[in-house]
C-alpha cells in the first residue's frame, strides 16, 4: 500500500519538482482538452517554484499561440479589485 501512495504522490506535476517538462505537456494537454482559449497561470507570492515556473510555460504557450494571464498574489483581499479588472480584460480579449 505504501509503494502505491509514493506512486501517486510521484505523479503529482507540481511546480516544485522543476524542471519539469511532463507539468508544460499537462497545462497544454489540458489546454486541448478543455478547448481552452487562454489560460491563467496563478501564482503566490510566497511560492517561488511557480513563480519561477511562469516564463517558462507562457513561452510554451506562446508557441502554439495560446493567450495566457499570468496573476501573482498574496492570497491577500487587498488585491481582489486588481484582479478582478485584469481578468476580465483578459476574458475580454479572448472574445
Amino acid at each position: 500500500m505504501l509503494d502505491a501512495i509514493i506512486d501517486r504522490y510521484f505523479q503529482v506535476d507540481c511546480a516544485i519538482f522543476t524542471p519539469n517538462p511532463d507539468r508544460l505537456d499537462h497545462i497544454q494537454e489540458m489546454v486541448a482538452a478543455y478547448k481552452a482559449d487562454g489560460v491563467i497561470h496563478y501564482g503566490l507570492q510566497f511560492c517561488q517554484p511557480y513563480l519561477m515556473e511562469a516564463i517558462p510555460v507562457e513561452k510554451a504557450l506562446e508557441e502554439k499561440n495560446i493567450p495566457c494571464l499570468r496573476i501573482e498574489t498574496d492570497y491577500s483581499m487587498e488585491d481582489v479589485g486588481q484582479l478582478k479588472t485584469r481578468v476580465e480584460a483578459f476574458v475580454e480579449q479572448l472574445r
